[in-house]
């Protein structure tokens, strides 16, 4: 090449290293798996291939309350190896009416069963277990005691422990994990039909972030890429129409699609960017269902793991 001459090949290599420094870190592209079977079509595959996917969070089964006792509950079906060059981080959803009682033996339990659906379905080598749970003032002390007693038996066995951190979590006290991921979503009440979007919206996000930059944890943040079918008797919520539940409907019921906007998250990722970018090194999309994998191709959902430079309302790659 000859001096005093930049070719455009060279000039989008400069903006794309730019674009991935601006996080202060190395970035990764993630996604959740959140079902109770786990297959890959075709479209999953080429979703995975396309978008540079390095992790699957994937749900591995539910803790709810059976009698006194936290029991597993929506154990996943394995039916499908996992994908090469990909890593599994198993994640594990507790009520969060589990921990409103002492479970001494819990912490054990979830790292024995986790180990082994991992060694069954050879899901394995895992570095990471995730727990997700909403918990409360209330549940806080209980919740924090299992996970401390739980993130020293899986360092013990070389594996790291990390915890979902709702926005409103961000104003508590840090869990005593290694890392969390903040939920960028469920931001409003969906019960409410006031105009408001629930899963998404930047005038319920922005109070929170306050707390963001001052968050004494390592974190990655979880973006939306899913719909909801709201049905309503007049004002009153009835639930939520998933494609695998029958819903029964009366004449005169509406059925309202709540779903975020590429525009509304590229926003929402802009935001949490501008006070802390490192949270943004590991982007994860919330989650990979054939439907969801489907509407992020239709409505270019791809760009949210892209976006890394400046966002002024419309996208700029």
């Amino acid at each position: 090449m000859r001096k005093g001459i930049i070719t455009p090949v060279l000039v989008l290599a400069i903006i794309l290293l730019c674009c991935c420094d601006s996080n202060g870190g190395e970035h990764r592209n993630s996604a959740y798996y959140w079902s109770t079977v786990f297959t890959v079509d075709s479209s999953q595959q080429v979703f995975l291939q396309r978008n540079n996917i390095q992790r699957i969070y994937l749900r591995y089964f539910d803790v709810v309350m059976n009698g006194k006792e936290a029991k597993p509950n929506a154990t996943i079906r394995v039916e499908a190896a996992v994908p090469q060059r990909v890593e599994i981080v198993p994640v594990v959803y507790i009520m969060n009416d589990c921990m409103r009682r002492q479970q001494p033996q819990l912490d054990s339990l979830l790292l024995e069963r986790i180990l082994k659906i991992t060694d069954t379905h050879d899901l394995g080598p895992i570095k990471e277990v995730q727990i997700d749970c909403d918990w409360t003032k209330q549940t806080q002390t209980e919740y924090f005691n299992m996970l401390g007693r739980l993130r020293e038996r899986a360092k013990a066995k070389g594996i790291a422990l990390s915890a979902t951190i709702r926005l409103h979590q961000l104003s508590m006290a840090v869990p005593p994990v290694d890392r969390g991921v903040l939920m960028v979503y469920n931001t409003g009440d969906i019960t409410k039909r006031d105009g408001t979007n629930a899963i998404l919206d930047m005038t319920d996000v922005k109070p929170y972030l306050r707390a963001l930059k001052s968050y004494d944890l390592p974190l990655a943040s979880a973006y939306p890429v899913y719909a909801w079918q709201v049905a309503f008797r007049g004002e009153k919520y009835i639930g939520i129409i998933h494609s695998d539940s029958y819903l029964p409907l009366l004449p005169g019921d509406t059925v309202v699609k709540v779903e975020p906007s590429l525009d509304m998250v590229l926003k929402a990722k802009n935001a949490i960017d501008d006070i802390r970018r490192s949270a943004n090194d590991e982007v994860i999309l919330y989650e990979m269902s054939k439907q969801n994998v489907k509407r992020i191709k239709e409505y270019g959902y791809e760009k949210v793991f892209w976006h890394t430079c400046d966002y002024a309302g419309t996208d700029k790659h």
